[in-house]
C-alpha cells in the first residue's frame, strides 16, 4: 500500500461497524464510520476518503442512492457495496459506481478487494 488509504464505511448495525473497523484498522487502513447515508456524505465532504465501503439495504438512503451522491462530491472515489442480499442487487445499473462483496463479510476477501481496488488491480 502506497501510505495509508482512507475508509469510510457505512453501515446501519453497530457491531458490524466496530468489528470491519478493527479488521480494517489492524491492517494499517484509517477507517471512518457513518451509520447512515447522511452521516456517510457530511464526512466525504470534510475529509478526504479513498474508498466508500458500504451496505446497500439501509434505513433511508440506501447504498445506491449514496454512492450515486458520493461520486457527484469525489468523482474519483472508489466504491465497495456489501450486502446480504446480493441475489438481489446483481444486475443492477448502479454497480457501475463500484464492485459488490456478498455478506457475511469474511476478512480475508474483503481486505483483498480493497486493496485490489485502491491499488488499480481490480
Amino acid at each position: 500500500m502506497a501510505g495509508p488509504f482512507t475508509v469510510l464505511f457505512v453501515e446501519d448495525e453497530h457491531a458490524m461497524r466496530e468489528l470491519v473497523r478493527d479488521i480494517l484498522s489492524q491492517k494499517g487502513f484509517v477507517v471512518l464510520t457513518a451509520a447512515d447515508g447522511d452521516e456517510a456524505l457530511r464526512l466525504l465532504t470534510g475529509r478526504h476518503i479513498d474508498l466508500l465501503l458500504t451496505d446497500i439495504v439501509m434505513p433511508g438512503m440506501d447504498g445506491f442512492q449514496l454512492a450515486t451522491q458520493a461520486k457527484l462530491i469525489r468523482p474519483h472515489l472508489k466504491v465497495l457495496y456489501t450486502s446480504g442480499y446480493a441475489q438481489k442487487a446483481a444486475g443492477r445499473d448502479e454497480l457501475q459506481l463500484g464492485k459488490l462483496l456478498p455478506k457475511p463479510l469474511r476478512p480475508a476477501a474483503l481486505v483483498w478487494e480493497i486493496n485490489a481496488l485502491l491499488t488499480g488491480a481490480a
